[in-house]
């Protein structure tokens, strides 16, 4: 059963998509991933021109954002990589897998945290420390996605992380031996941790293009993209600030069993420019033994990233990455046991049948406080479940 929290953002961002196809999960190599070369990035087209330091953001106050650049102008997108800063990582995924026809929903909960920083501009860099949190799918072929994720859901993982998103040197790796030293665990000395969001160091404006090959882990494995991002859009929002839209597509290509599973991601970053925060990312990718199989596995993804701060009583609160507070869900339509329950003026004027109705009502509010009791002792207990 998936806990609360997750059945939430499942039943809002899983949908059904795509042609089955064989599983990439089941394919897997035995053979640790294979080692990639480290990641360029190439200038972008139509963003030669160098940034001003009006331009700048770090040198900008958030609070007083400027108007936004008309077409012709360019302007600076990197992460800000702020000291101390920590983010909670929720993905909500479905991925149509094999010959089934169904796909299988799953929530994961990622925490990234950056510390060490040094640096100005686009020459800034932390450390990144990645943990897994939390991680539930959809029985009963959700059980192939839980045992990829609890062989490395007790690792710590770090490397340096650039301005641009890129990741400097390898990624370390620690926790329990047997995990460390597995297969899964060394292979994670190839992974991105920040999703390989990548800008280029040139200042840019709507239109400009560049090029980036990244690895993360997804399914089990470690990836490579070879994509092309843009820039679609930039926007003014009177409460954000300037806005950025990117999109990116490329090649993508995963271990499998015999041969590599090759295939197309595409994927959309929304971005807090004077923040210089990543807000939301929604990808998918589709996979096949070879370029003519029929069998095709589609994936898609939604990542969406938010800062953890303390709040008033001392434990963190969760917040959009521009400090703002995320909206609240709207309340659940349930009848109240007085609701069910027929009024006085109402009554039917049938002592038995009044006395039915009321005595079905009481059991009714009865029947609902204790499964809400048993539901969240559920919860409770399983509040240390995948990714812990």
């Amino acid at each position: 059963m998936l806990r609360p929290y997750t059945t939430g953002f499942l039943l809002a961002f899983v949908a059904a998509c795509g042609d089955p196809g064989p599983s990439r999960l089941q394919q897997r190599d035995a053979d640790a991933a294979p080692k990639t070369a480290a990641p360029e990035v190439q200038a972008p087209v139509g963003a030669q021109s160098p940034a001003t330091p009006a331009d700048s953001p770090s040198k900008a106050d958030p609070s007083q954002p400027s108007s936004p650049p008309p077409p012709s102008e360019m302007t600076e997108i990197r992460l800000a990589l702020r000291e101390g800063t920590n983010y909670r990582v929720t993905t909500i995924g479905n991925i149509r897998f094999g010959s089934l026809v169904q796909p299988t929903g799953f929530a994961r909960e990622e925490r990234l945290s950056l510390k060490d920083c040094d640096g100005e501009g686009h020459s800034r860099a932390c450390t990144l420390e990645h943990r897994y949190v939390n991680f539930e799918a959809e029985p009963p072929n959700g059980k192939f996605l839980e045992n990829d994720e609890k062989v490395v859901s007790q690792l710590v993982t770090s490397h340096r992380l650039l301005a641009t998103g890129e990741r400097s040197g390898t990624t370390s790796i620690t926790g329990p031996k047997e995990q460390a030293e597995s297969k899964f665990g060394q292979a994670l000395a190839d992974a991105n941790r920040f999703l390989c969001i990548r800008f280029p160091e040139q200042a840019i404006g709507v239109g400009a293009k560049w090029r980036s090959k990244c690895q993360m882990r997804s399914g089990g494995v470690i990836d490579t993209r070879d994509v092309l991002w843009e820039l679609k859009k930039l926007e003014r929002d009177p409460d954000t600030g300037l806005r950025a839209e990117l999109s990116y597509i490329g090649e993508y290509t995963a271990p499998g069993a015999k041969t590599s599973l090759e295939g197309v991601v595409r994927g959309t970053l929304l971005f807090f420019v004077d923040s210089g925060e990543p807000h939301l990312l929604r990808e998918e990718f589709t996979t096949a033994t070879d370029k003519a199989s029929k069998y095709v596995t589609h994936t898609t993804l939604a990542y969406q990233f938010a800062k953890l701060v303390p709040g008033p009583d001392g434990k963190e609160v969760a917040m959009r990455t521009d400090g703002k507070p995320f909206p609240e869900a709207p309340a659940m339509n349930e009848r109240t046991a007085a609701e069910a329950t027929p009024a006085a003026s109402e009554a039917t004027g049938d002592p038995k049948a009044d006395a039915k109705a009321e005595g079905s009502a009481k059991a009714d509010g009865s029947a609902k406080a204790d499964g809400s009791a048993k539901a969240e002792g559920g919860a409770k207990a399983k509040g240390g479940g995948a990714g812990g």
